[in-house]
């Protein structure tokens, strides 16, 4: 992840102080907002692509554009939300650009956990069938909206609640988890069909 200098970050000013001096023309305070909230950003868009150099393309993305548009903000919201809420936008943008492979099912309990897509025991068997349910899943991706994928992704590679997610996105938390739950099954029935054929997403586990 690209880094930003700062020369002195001194005491610790709140945010609304540090936006104050950004537009006054203070150039370190931009840069102390950057060093605050850069690593948090970074983990949301990589969330989203799962690439690490897309990642921090959207990063730096996502501060320029805060930085153009930072007159505009009013405070109703936290500094950090507001800027989580641009990354998302950048990395929608990001996924209309090229497809992704996600793995994931759900436990009998109807929560939500990652399956883990390689094995590394040098068995061609595990191997061919991990292929097979990259295949499966991907087909599955497809029948997802964007809203669906992005909501996912914070989810579970971010791990956030769906109160935060429902609060970046601008969304009710119940609308969040309607989404939420019709992309699992959309993939779970995918993945039904391809275990009739023949598949096993358990093969696929640890």
């Amino acid at each position: 992840m690209a880094a930003f200098r700062l020369n002195d970050p001194g005491s610790a000013p709140t945010d609304r102080e540090l936006i104050d001096r950004t537009l006054a023309g203070d150039g370190n305070a931009y840069g102390t907002i950057v060093e605050r909230f850069q690593r948090r950003i970074y983990r949301v868009a990589f969330a989203i692509v799962r690439d690490e150099v897309e990642a921090d393309t959207v990063t730096q993305d996502t501060f320029v554009q805060a930085y153009t548009h930072l007159a505009r903000f009013q405070g109703r919201s936290e500094l950090e939300t507001w800027l989580t809420r641009i990354a998302i936008n950048r990395s929608r943008d990001a996924l209309r650009r090229r497809k992704f492979v996600s793995l994931f099912t759900r436990d009998e309990d109807d929560v939500e956990t990652m399956i883990e897509p390689v094995d590394d025991r040098p068995d061609p068997e595990r191997q061919i069938l991990s292929v097979q349910l990259r295949a499966a899943i991907l087909r599955a991706e497809k029948l997802l909206s964007s809203q669906q994928k992005v909501i996912f992704r914070l989810r579970h590679y971010e791990n956030l609640s769906l109160e935060e997610i429902a609060e970046h996105l601008g969304l009710r938390a119940g609308t969040v988890r309607a989404h939420l739950f019709r992309a699992i099954h959309k993939v779970r029935r995918e993945l039904a069909a391809w275990r009739s054929q023949g598949g096993s997403d358990e093969a696929a586990l640890q």
